[in-house]
């Protein structure tokens, strides 16, 4: 299970502008293409803080400022709460099994056995099939591998005001994508101070096509956790 503690141990502040990746899982070609996208993504976001000399612009200086504190906020969630992965995790599957009766769990469930997952036998809750799920998830070696994949892209060997940029950049342009194209699950983590944080596991979540459109069918439900688990 993906831990605080695998995110913490690798995110340090070096000061209020400055975060730093403790061990760079990435080979050094790897590194070097990331950090050069990263210098990127920071000078990027930089120059549009120009704009807050100009009157016509003040509604992106005023974004940016706001998206700098979140970001800030939701590193705190880091130190907080006992797992942050975990909690965006059970938020996303809560609001996939909201309101479904006992029926239609156990048809879900049936059909989540049926495509290879291992689930406990006996009848269930939505809150407990819920709990399998985000466990299942957590500990399945895509989930890790493409979330620990993330964090190591949060590595600089000499962090910088535009390297560190470049961080709050990317989580935005994440914060960003998510808005526009599930709202309810964005304001659900905007809510909690976690919305910033989506990034780390844009990549599990994004593994389903039908993630922008809540799927309405026992079986579309049931494709949607499998491709997060797989």
């Amino acid at each position: 299970m993906i831990s605080n503690t695998d995110i913490i141990t690798r995110i340090q502040a070096d000061s209020l502008i400055a975060v730093r990746l403790e061990k760079a899982l990435g080979g050094v070609k790897d590194a070097v293409i990331d950090q050069v996208n990263r210098m990127q993504l920071g000078t990027r976001r930089l120059a549009y803080y120009t704009s807050c000399f100009t009157d016509n612009y003040q509604d992106v200086c005023t974004g940016q400022k706001s998206e700098d504190v979140r970001f800030l906020e939701g590193l705190v969630q880091l130190v907080k709460l006992h797992n942050v992965v975990t909690r965006m995790l059970e938020i996303y599957v809560n609001q996939l099994l909201h309101g479904l009766t006992s029926d239609r769990i156990g048809r879900i469930k049936k059909l989540m056995v049926g495509k290879g997952a291992t689930i406990a036998a006996g009848s269930m809750t939505s809150q407990a099939l819920a709990y399998a799920i985000v466990a299942a998830v957590s500990y399945s070696l895509g989930a890790r591998m493409s979330i620990n994949t993330k964090l190591a892209k949060i590595s600089a060997s000499a962090v910088t005001i535009v390297s560190y940029y470049g961080y709050v950049q990317e989580s935005a342009d994440a914060a960003n994508r998510l808005r526009a194209r599930n709202p309810r699950y964005y304001y659900a983590l905007y809510a909690e101070k976690l919305e910033m944080l989506y990034f780390i596991v844009e990549s599990v979540i994004s593994r389903n096509e039908l993630r922008f459109s809540p799927p309405s069918s026992d079986r579309d439900i049931a494709d949607v956790i499998m491709r997060m688990i797989r």
